[in-house]
């Protein structure tokens, strides 16, 4: 009797030990299993944030969106009214203006929270077309690849000139332009007789006067600057005689254009046909940005870094 209850009281043992064993395997393995599941939901969640990032980017609506930081001087512009991802809440979605000084910048912010893991992802992006930022001054078909200069041409082609506070003037013929008596004047050359000479004379007249803000389109004929001349924005698509100028503004040499004398631009020189011969440059940032809404794709998304952080739950 005695050796059946001792074989009995070690079988208990054996047997309790067993399960203590087991309950700690069990325990183990699930709470290994609720780890990585929550590891997996975590790092899902950084793709998440990251999904939602890309579908804010690729919006029909996004381009308008970043001209309104641009042009408007808006600093925060709310991006997640039309944004939808399955199994993810959306608690941030923002366009931020991060520029300052020559840095065009902003970043597109988000926080998320995806099933039951909170994430957040952030891209920092440059906003102006690195195009209009040549040191140099100068624009031409070796700073671009092929098929963004086709983009570029069609976008200078197309005339789509329209601003709210500037004009479009176009010539067509052979004028000049002056500045008389504090004026910037365009002036044509006509003959008209005169009856005390009894003969016909040459003189100028004025067709029409123009600001500084305005944007010059030579679509044909001959065109004198004066060296008193004061112009920001031209278009050249025929002969143009500069008499040495200093000008300020931005200067656009279309395929026939033929250009005389020398000319001093500070501004910046758009020669994408590379016709340019006798035009000297220095770039002014200031002068290019004040006619960024006119400028084809000027302003463009160009990510520089994505970042993901982890937010507490």
């Amino acid at each position: 009797m005695k050796n059946r209850g001792y074989i009995y009281i070690i079988t208990l043992m054996i047997i309790s030990l067993l399960a203590i064993f087991f309950y700690f395997i069990y325990s183990f393995v699930e709470n290994s299993t609720y780890l990585n599941f929550n590891r997996v939901e975590k790092i899902n969640s950084k793709y998440a944030a990251e999904s939602v990032l890309n579908m804010a980017v690729s919006d029909k609506d996004f381009k308008k969106k970043l001209e309104e930081i641009v042009f408007n001087n808006k600093y925060t512009i709310n991006l997640k009214t039309n944004i939808n991802l399955q199994d993810t809440d959306i608690k941030k979605l923002n366009i931020v203006n991060k520029s300052s000084g020559k840095k065009d910048l902003v970043e597109i912010d988000t926080n998320i929270k995806f099933k039951n893991s909170l994430a957040a992802a952030k891209i920092r992006a440059n906003i102006i077309n690195k195009i209009y930022k040549e040191e140099d001054g100068i624009l031409n078909s070796s700073k671009l690849e092929s098929e963004e200069l086709i983009e570029v041409k069609e976008g200078f082609n197309k005339h789509n000139f329209q601003s709210s506070n500037k004009e479009f003037i176009e010539l067509d013929g052979d004028f000049i332009i002056d500045y008389i008596a504090g004026t910037r004047a365009i002036l044509e050359e006509v003959e008209e007789y005169d009856e005390e000479l009894d003969e016909f004379v040459k003189r100028e007249v004025e067709v029409r006067k123009f600001e500084n803000k305005d944007i010059i389109y030579q679509k044909s004929g001959t065109l004198e600057l004066r060296n008193r001349a004061k112009i920001s924005f031209l278009i050249i698509n025929d002969k143009v005689v500069f008499n040495d100028n200093k000008l300020f503004g931005i200067i656009v040499i279309n395929e026939g254009a033929e250009i005389s004398n020398n000319c001093m631009l500070e501004g910046y020189l758009i020669d994408l046909y590379d016709k340019n011969s006798s035009i000297n440059v220095n770039y002014d940032y200031l002068m290019v940005k004040s006619f960024g809404d006119v400028l084809p794709e000027y302003v463009k998304f160009q990510p520089i870094s994505l970042n993901h952080y982890d937010l507490e739950n």
